[in-house]
């Protein structure tokens, strides 16, 4: 049993002080793989943060104040002692103080390259893996941005219609109120929707073919893949072992990230239809894009007081290339 094993199961209540909010939110705390997973009381995930990034910024009485970025756009504050001791075990564990002698630091040293040279050789998923988990909020915020700018390069700026950008702000926050969400979308884009690590990117025709619901279905499809690191796990893959563990190391990714064509899966869709459902809307319309990819999706009980996603302004919205 390792040390992360001891803590799985572990929860707490803790706060949630998100980049661009006035107020803290109310979120259960727990341990997952090398992770430290933020939900909503409702049980829908909203965020997880590297056990590696994450540090204690401060406390406040008895509470403790953590963040995953050196910006600390993101802080979380948990008072629970048991959950306190527990990340300070681990992130102990994982920085430990360079206090050895000089000739120790070296043979650890060399002893490192030796692991990290089998390592390259031997089992580079598990270098894929680690890169893609351990990739903090702020690093993989900025990989979105310029996995964006390749698609600004290849399609032209995205559409921004005054009316129509702000309609597309609003259906966002209707969509996702437990979550930023950011959409783009591209008049010349030929594919309907891309999975970006932190938000969703359109193509006008698909806009403009749907309807409310459906739309709302194809972005939550799409938004999942970003939840589950997807995007990320794709590109990180194409900078091969060696590109994968200097990115690890650095914390930097190349400039110019490309974005590596994939289409949701099962565990996309059930983390979409959970979120729809949670929220008492349908995810009828879920289920028939899941149906299209040839991926049965049970819609499980049905929920009393679902209803489809609705959106007036939505007109515009789809106008949002034409103004």
């Amino acid at each position: 049993m390792t040390a992360i094993d001891k803590y799985i199961r572990l929860e707490a209540i803790g706060w949630w002080f998100e980049a661009g909010r006035q107020e803290a939110r109310e979120v259960v705390v727990s341990f997952g793989d090398a992770t430290l997973q933020i939900t909503s009381l409702k049980d829908v995930p909203l965020t997880h943060w590297s056990l590696l990034a994450t540090k204690r910024v401060g406390t406040r009485g008895e509470a403790v104040i953590y963040s995953a970025d050196p910006e600390q756009h993101e802080v979380l504050e948990i008072e629970d002692p048991e959950m306190i001791r527990a990340i300070s075990a681990i992130t102990s564990m994982l920085i430990e103080p360079d206090s050895a002698p000089k000739w120790r630091r070296w043979a650890k040293g060399g002893l490192v390259l030796a692991l990290l040279a089998a390592l390259l050789w031997a089992a580079p998923p598990v270098i894929y893996k680690a890169t893609t988990l351990l990739t903090p909020p702020d690093r993989l915020a900025a990989l979105s941005e310029d996995m964006a700018n390749g698609l600004r390069a290849a399609y032209g700026e995205e559409c921004k219609g005054w009316l129509g950008a702000r309609a597309l702000a609003d259906f966002a926050a209707r969509l996702q109120p437990d979550y930023p969400l950011t959409l783009l979308v591209f008049a010349k884009q030929d594919t309907p929707a891309i999975a970006l690590p932190n938000g969703v990117a359109l193509s006008e025709a698909a806009v403009k073919a749907a309807d409310p619901d459906s739309l709302a279905a194809l972005i939550m499809a799409h938004w999942a893949m970003g939840q589950n690191r997807k995007p990320l796990a794709a590109y990180v893959a194409t900078l091969g072992p060696l590109g994968a563990l200097k990115s690890l190391v650095s914390g930097r990714f190349p400039d110019g990230a490309a974005l590596v064509p994939i289409a949701p899966d099962g565990a996309d869709y059930l983390l979409a239809r959970d979120y729809l459902q949670a929220h008492g809307l349908s995810a009828f319309e879920l289920q028939q894009l899941a149906k299209a990819d040839s991926i049965g999706l049970p819609l499980g009980p049905v929920i009393a007081d679902s209803h489809t996603f609705t959106f007036e302004n939505f007109e515009t919205l789809q106008n949002i290339c034409a103004e």
